[in-house]
């Protein structure tokens, strides 16, 4: 079997869940499938309507991966070590600033495994990232066992649309 196969598998069992473009005129140029975890935060309402506003800025940075906007390292950057193969998605704007992790499962297929806010996390260094990394592996090995993820420090290996630029911190 392939990855493609277990991606149809996961989807089926309501593991794993397309994130389709919502904007009127938009269609899927990639694909991002997200975790149950991920599929939660965007999809259950918040009584905070901050939260809740800001959870909807999170998903539209998500749906421009799957529109095939350009792909930038303000947006994309591979987390060390680069071995991993552990992604962050940058949703920025407005505060507070929110990583998505995850892995590529093939050229321009992101699977979106876990998410956190930016703050707690500390310096690059800090036991949080490594808990959040950790949290990412652990969610893909749950999804795919001993499917490995598509791993390069070359972003054009991995994605269609990517500017050129430093993407991974060596």
């Amino acid at each position: 079997m392939s990855i493609g196969v277990e991606i149809g598998h996961r989807i089926s069992e309501g593991r794993l869940f397309p994130l389709i473009p919502r904007a009127a005129g938009s269609s899927p140029r990639r694909a991002m499938f997200v975790s149950e975890e991920v599929w939660n935060l965007l999809s259950v309402t918040h009584d905070d309507e901050e939260m809740e506003d800001r959870l909807g800025k999170l998903q539209a940075d998500l749906e421009q991966f799957a529109e095939g906007q350009p792909i930038d390292p303000t947006y994309l950057k591979l987390l060390a070590p680069g071995r991993d193969a552990v992604w962050e998605i940058r949703s920025v704007r407005p505060a507070p600033s929110i990583r998505v992790l995850g892995r590529f499962a093939a050229y321009d297929v992101f699977i979106a495994t876990n998410c956190t806010l930016r703050k707690p996390l500390g310096g690059w260094d800090s036991n949080e990232w490594k808990a959040a990394k950790r949290a990412a592996l652990a969610c893909w090995n749950r999804l795919f066992g001993t499917y490995p993820p598509l791993c390069s420090t070359k972003i054009g290996d991995l994605v269609s649309g990517a500017h050129n630029g430093k993407y991974y911190k060596d």
